[in-house]
């Protein structure tokens, strides 16, 4: 069965609520043939009150594939009896012995709210499908399921059953919603997760779980720019977020792989130089016993960064001048002196006050003018003479 239409809707149950409004491809209970595959392509997918998309088998043949491909897809609530949750699922009934078929959903955006689930599973003897979602938004919220169930101990080297593949920016789950794979029976392993992922957010008592009852766990794989509010546990909780493998014990637990970048979120993004700038603060007294001027120095190499919001390069060179021949490019080295003598510089006076000269220009002079004092924010140092 394939569907081409602008937008899909499907609403409700029947008036008794034993049928639900929805599309299916199956096999029927003794049949021998595999089921057919169904296929939606749409621009926006809606589903709601107890509405299904479903293929299966009931026989001994394979159950169909189940792809959908849209640009919004919306999973929202249950039947009004309460007994129906609107949703995706590829499986296999209780009395089938063939394989199910897998569930593919390509889309920019996947809801999945209010008890509505995505599902891939097994209720015979036959292996469960594979569950891979591709979106760049996932959000599961309030009761949401992304679910794998098999209690098949059928192995395929080639390939696993019941497991969820999640390709996505952002995966949000919150209010009890759960990403779980669930396996029951003797020798039946669970079915993996793996997630990829920039962040995973989970909130609100939601969980990440791949468990057996009655044997080996399954593995969960997480790869992530940043994962918040859930993390891993030995046991899950019902008042936190956790992440769990575990198995008929604890030998049997599955393994957890969270791969993160190796990012300290405590880090500035700047590096500072290693090298403190020398700041000082000062009022010096001068000779009789005068305050000086209150000066603000910073000393040591580099200097003031070009503003304020860039960091203090301490990559700064001091290079000292040398004296050139300007009448001899290429000078003789007998001629030049063993030892060069140059007189002592004259001292330089700190101009301190500003006054106009006979031109009534402005210009620095060591001189300080007579002024009338104010009263400084800086407490004045005390300056005794002896």
């Amino acid at each position: 069965m394939t569907v081409d239409a602008q937008d899909v809707q499907l609403i409700g149950t029947s008036a008794v609520g034993r049928v639900a409004s929805g599309l299916f491809a199956s096999a029927e209970r003794n049949s021998t043939g595999d089921a057919g595959d169904l296929t939606i392509k749409t621009n926006a997918l809606l589903m709601r009150d107890g509405a299904q998309v479903s293929v299966a088998t009931d026989g001994t043949g394979k159950g169909g594939n189940l792809t959908v491909d849209a640009q919004d897809i919306q999973l929202i609530g249950i039947s009004a009896d309460g007994w129906v949750a609107s949703g995706l699922s590829a499986s296999t009934e209780r009395n089938s012995t063939g394989d199910a078929g897998d569930l593919t959903i390509k889309t920019n955006a996947l809801l999945v709210r209010d008890g509505a689930e995505i599902t891939v599973q097994s209720l015979g003897t036959g292996t469960a499908g594979i569950m891979t979602l591709n979106s760049p938004s996932i959000r599961l919220d309030n009761n949401a399921l992304l679910i794998g169930n098999t209690q098949s101990a059928r192995v395929n080297p080639n390939r696993e059953q019941a497991t969820i593949n999640i390709n996505s920016e952002n995966l949000i789950i919150s209010r009890n919603s759960n990403i779980r794979t669930n396996a029951r029976g003797e020798n039946v392993i669970g079915g993996n997760i793996n997630i990829d992922t920039d962040f995973l957010i989970g909130f609100e008592n939601s969980d990440i779980s791949a468990n057996s009852a009655n044997f080996l766990g399954g593995n969960v794989r997480i790869n992530a720019q940043g994962i918040f509010g859930i993390q891993f546990r030995d046991v899950a909780s019902d008042k936190t977020n956790d992440i769990t493998a575990t198995g008929a014990s604890s030998e049997l637990s599955g393994n957890v792989e969270i791969n993160t970048p190796d990012v300290d979120p405590n880090s500035g993004l700047v590096n500072l130089p290693t090298i403190p700038v020398d700041t000082q603060v000062a009022q010096t007294c001068q000779a009789g016993g005068n305050l000086a001027k209150s000066s603000f120095t910073i000393t040591g190499r580099g200097g003031l960064p070009p503003n304020p919001g860039e960091a203090l390069n301490t990559d700064a060179v001091q290079v000292d001048l040398i004296t050139l021949n300007p009448n001899n490019d290429h000078p003789d080295r007998s001629s030049v002196p063993s030892k060069i003598t140059t007189p002592a510089p004259e001292p330089i006076i700190e101009a301190t006050g500003l006054a106009l000269n006979e031109k009534g220009e402005v210009v620095l002079t060591a001189n300080l003018p007579t002024t009338t004092p104010h009263n400084p924010w800086l407490k004045p140092a005390s300056c005794r003479v002896s």
